[in-house]
């Protein structure tokens, strides 16, 4: 297959376009239409008309077996036309930027579709949002005859505003999956219908809402169609679910095979999941490369409030746990940092500081994932502080969700031996399996220390940095003969021996920044 029609693309562009006149004549049409779709989002506002070119290049058959490829090339006329696009301009409001009532609804709808797609792809999560919640106000509120002829081809738009207000954490999401899931359905489009489950499943699956996850995972592949890109929260959700339940090898075998199609919009997605199978040194390394990586490349989407955002600081978290190094990492003024910072104080042995954290988060509107973990660190750090019947009443609470969700995993939060000792108090089992995964995942485990004073910690700290005695006393304002009655106390509060072994402790727990 050759193309004759020189068009003046840009550097990018060309290099797109070269490769797929390469996979068609070589016969392999159905992998030049998924180099289309994967570069859809890079080019359908940019340079739409290489997109229009490759796909009027593809052969009878790739429109006969997915016929929703008509619509984008529909779409992609309209926007690459020379007098389209500047007749749609027209008709919007440059001061809101909003469409005009008097547009034709399918010329609306594509074009805030256009939008929520270009929003997302540069990393505008919240007006990729804005534009989705407007999409679907104007579809709710079109004439019942205007939307009956878009039927068909709605669920191709209402998944990019799904995707949208999913990576943008809004609680409209879980819903507008479930419409496109429906519409798909009704209008026999299998493949749409599963994507939307199959987003579902993870959404559910990342908040611990397991019995939910299962139910639309089991939705996702009752549709009969071949497994492509598309499938990649399907098998996030597996991989989870399965770490959830402690089967590492299994979790690993569904990531694999996740790993085997670009990421997409799942990229942090990802990179949680794999923090979560980091169980040795060299995973965690090889981790640590991927995540610094893959923040470079989707910079612009790491740092906007949202999806991303929240399982990169996961991500970061998870590792900082498997190293026992517990740094809090920048990021939102929300719940997860706020996690962070609570198992990080009650890590380093600030128990009342851990429990001032968590008693400032709304543990009953938590997700099951998270609150479980929260109810574990308050928990924990109320045992260390003496109050047992508190200590019992969380640990009651984070066991019942632990169990009814199947999250063995969250049992991490804290250290194996306050979980012997808050399932001994409150006369609840947990299962050997867990606690034995629980000394097993690292090579390091992390004791919870005894609370020291703000003083005992800047010691620990400058005992690790390496300084000398006269060099620390003078740092801190204390005579040598104080700082020497201090380390003393610390050594045995901490019950170690030496400099060595205390230096060491402070470097695991993340104490060495002078926290």
């Amino acid at each position: 297959m050759t193309i004759d029609k020189a068009l003046p693309y840009g550097e990018a562009a060309a290099s797109f376009f070269t490769r797929v006149r390469a996979e068609l004549d070589s016969r392999e049409w159905r992998s030049a239409a998924r180099t289309i779709e994967d570069n859809w989002d890079h080019f359908a506002l940019t340079e739409p008309q290489v997109l229009l070119d490759a796909f009027t290049a593809l052969p009878s058959e790739a429109f006969i077996e997915t016929p929703s490829r008509l619509i984008e090339v529909d779409y992609l006329r309209y926007v690459a036309s020379g007098a389209a696009p500047h007749a749609f301009r027209r008709r919007f409001n440059p001061a809101a930027d909003t469409p005009s009532p008097d547009l034709p609804l399918r010329d609306r709808l594509f074009g805030i579709t256009s939008r929520v797609a270009a929003h997302r792809s540069a990393g505008r999560i919240a007006d990729a949002v804005a534009d989705a919640v407007e999409a679907r106000r104007v579809l709710d509120t079109a004439d019942a005859e205007e939307t009956a002829e878009l039927r068909t081809a709605l669920p191709h738009l209402t998944i990019h505003w799904a995707q949208a207000l999913d990576v943008g954490d809004s609680p409209l999401a879980a819903l507008e999956y479930e419409q496109t899931c429906a519409a798909a359905v009704a209008t026999g489009q299998p493949r749409i219908a599963r994507r939307a489950a199959a987003s579902l499943a993870w959404m559910h699956a990342e908040q611990g809402r397991i019995h939910n996850a299962r139910t639309w995972l089991d939705r996702a592949t009752g549709f009969d169609v071949a497994i492509d890109r598309y499938d990649v929260p399907l098998l996030l959700a597996e991989a989870l679910i399965a770490v959830d339940g402690l089967d590492t090898e299994k979790a690993r075998r569904h990531l694999a095979a996740a790993d085997q199609f670009v990421a997409g919009e799942y990229w942090a997605a990802s990179l949680w999941l794999h923090a979560l199978l980091s169980t040795s040194p060299e995973d965690i390394i090889i981790t640590e490369t991927v995540m610094t990586r893959e923040t470079r490349r989707h910079v612009s989407r790491a740092v906007e409030p949202g999806a991303h955002r929240r399982q990169v600081a996961l991500a970061r978290w998870t590792l900082r746990v498997r190293r026992g190094t517990l740094q809090t990492p920048g990021g939102d003024d929300d719940r997860i940092p706020s996690a962070i910072a609570a198992e990080r104080a009650y890590r380093q042995g600030r128990f009342a500081d851990a429990q001032t954290v968590v008693s400032r988060l709304p543990k009953d509107e938590l997700p099951p994932r998270l609150g479980a973990a929260v109810l574990l660190i308050a928990a924990a750090s109320d045992l260390r502080l003496g109050r047992r019947d508190q200590a019992v009443d969380a640990f009651h609470r984070a066991h019942d969700m632990i169990q009814h969700e199947g999250l063995s995993m969250v049992f991490a939060t804290i250290d194996a031996c306050a979980l012997k000792e808050l399932a001994e108090a409150s006369g609840l089992s947990v299962d050997s399996a867990v606690l034995q995964f629980l000394h097993d995942s690292t090579d390091d485990p992390r004791p919870a220390m005894p609370s020291l004073s703000r003083r005992e910690r800047q010691v620990l700290a400058l005992l690790a940095s390496g300084m000398s005695n006269n060099e620390m006393a003078e740092t801190l304002f204390i005579t040598v003969n104080t700082l020497k009655s201090t380390v003393r106390n610390l050594y045995k509060k901490l019950g170690v021996h030496d400099r060595a072994e205390a230096s060491d402790l402070a470097h695991r727990l993340g104490l060495d920044d002078g926290a």
